[in-house]
């Protein structure tokens, strides 16, 4: 095997024997998997009828039930806030953070959420200055990314969400090096930076997530911009769940690199089992190296297993990466939406029969759009539609009113077209 240098890696386990690492995610996992649930009675009470003394290999998690991130919020009711599943008092945690759901998730200091590998792997390197366009209002995404820019030694500028204009005015006076959001968000700060012909080319790298990342972007990013960011994949409960690597002419490899510490299965959509190498299923995670662990946690998320190791050194294996959505909830925008609230709406406003909302991709970026069956379309006020769904799930949407009998009676109340696009 050829030898690879350490130094274009984050930490010398992503180049491990996949044997040996296999053997440690796996050593004493019963043992610790009863540890933990002694520790947290949401986890003792969901795990209680499981034989502990049974599970010892990958192939044995298929006994134990799977928890849907979908179930959390009514999870979270009953024991509030985080279900039980935390291992210490929720006061005792550095961070408290608020998901669209709501779901609430604990934080702490540090790389708690595992975002170094992925960041190194995208470009960041000691000393550089980083743009941070997630959000910094209730939701981990900005936290749990700039967290880990400190760790890697790196200063960060918290831009946030909103006030493009104002993002634009300090990315010119500050040129950072790196920039971290959504990839539609790049796409808005970068078009609009063109136009007002202010010099980019300090920007050198990119990491982008919370959103599909379709290769028509990507490429034209590159052809635009000569920019390649690379996408990691995560979740607030676990943190970087999988990431993209570069090749040594600065392409990206196939496939996303699943984290160091996870243990990632692939199950069949609406069971707890496992499918074939290489057959598209649900993503399911496992960690428990923190004080918030997490057992069998399904994402909502297709993805399917690559056998053949990545061309960039990394031995652990590789996911096909997001494609597409076992159950109905998605992001849009970068927020997280369920059916859960296009039925809280229609619950509001008694005048909407139905709703489903349709989200589509226009100019690169989410165009989502709710359509209402209503009894009187003369007797219904749009922007009152708009303003609610602004006000509670934070995400600004067109409004689509049709007679009743309109929308397909297939069970669909979220309808994701991005995927075909």
């Amino acid at each position: 095997m050829k030898k690879i240098n350490s130094n274009n890696f984050f930490s010398d386990n992503e180049i491990q024997d996949p044997l040996k690492r296999e053997e440690l995610l796996f050593y004493d996992i019963g043992i610790r998997l009863k540890k933990v649930c002694d520790s947290s009675i949401g986890w003792r009470n969901r795990l209680s009828k499981i034989d502990f003394d049974q599970i010892k290999t990958r192939e044995d998690f298929n006994k134990i039930p799977i928890t849907r991130k979908s179930s959390l919020i009514e999870l979270q009711k009953n024991n509030p806030p985080y279900a039980g599943f935390n291992i210490k008092n929720s006061k005792e945690y550095a961070y408290m953070f608020a998901s669209p759901g709501p779901i609430y998730e604990p934080g702490e200091k540090g790389d708690f959420w595992n975002m170094s590998s992925c960041l190194h792997a995208a470009g960041l390197r000691r000393g550089d200055l980083v743009y941070n366009t997630f959000s910094y209002h209730l939701g981990p995404a900005g936290i749990m990314l700039g967290n880990s820019v400190i760790n890697l030694g790196c200063a960060v500028v918290p831009g946030g969400i909103g006030n493009t204009d104002l993002q634009i005015e300090t990315i010119r006076s500050l040129a950072p090096d790196f920039y971290i959001g959504t990839p539609s968000f790049l796409k808005i700060i970068l078009d609009k930076i063109y136009r007002k012909k202010i010099d980019i080319s300090f920007l050198k790298n990119a990491l982008v997530g919370a959103e599909p990342f379709p290769e028509d972007l990507r490429h034209y990013f590159k052809e635009e911009y000569k920019l390649t960011p690379l996408q990691m994949y995560g979740t607030a409960e676990v943190g970087c769940i999988a990431y993209e690597s570069k090749s040594n002419i600065n392409d990206v490899n196939e496939g996303m690199i699943v984290e160091e510490n996870i243990i990632l299965e692939i199950v069949k959509p609406g069971s707890n089992q496992q499918v074939r190498r290489g057959e598209v299923g649900e993503v399911v995670i496992t960690k428990l190296n923190n004080s918030y662990p997490m057992i069998r946690l399904a994402t909502g998320d297709l993805s399917a297993i690559i056998d053949e190791p990545s061309p960039c050194g990394r031995t652990n294996m590789r996911i096909k990466g997001w494609m597409g959505r076992a159950e109905q909830s998605t992001k849009v925008k970068g927020i997280f939406v369920t059916p859960e609230q296009i039925n809280k709406l229609i619950n509001t406003h008694k005048e909407v029969i139905k709703a489903r909302l349709v989200i589509e991709s226009k100019d690169f970026l989410d165009d989502p759009v709710l359509v209402c069956e209503v009894k009187d379309i003369n007797k219904i006020n749009e922007e009152d539609i708009k303003i609610f769904f602004k006000s509670q799930f934070k995400l600004n949407i067109r409004i689509n009113l049709v007679e009743i009998g309109k929308i397909a009676n297939d069970g669909k109340v979220i309808e994701d077209k991005r995927i075909k696009n």
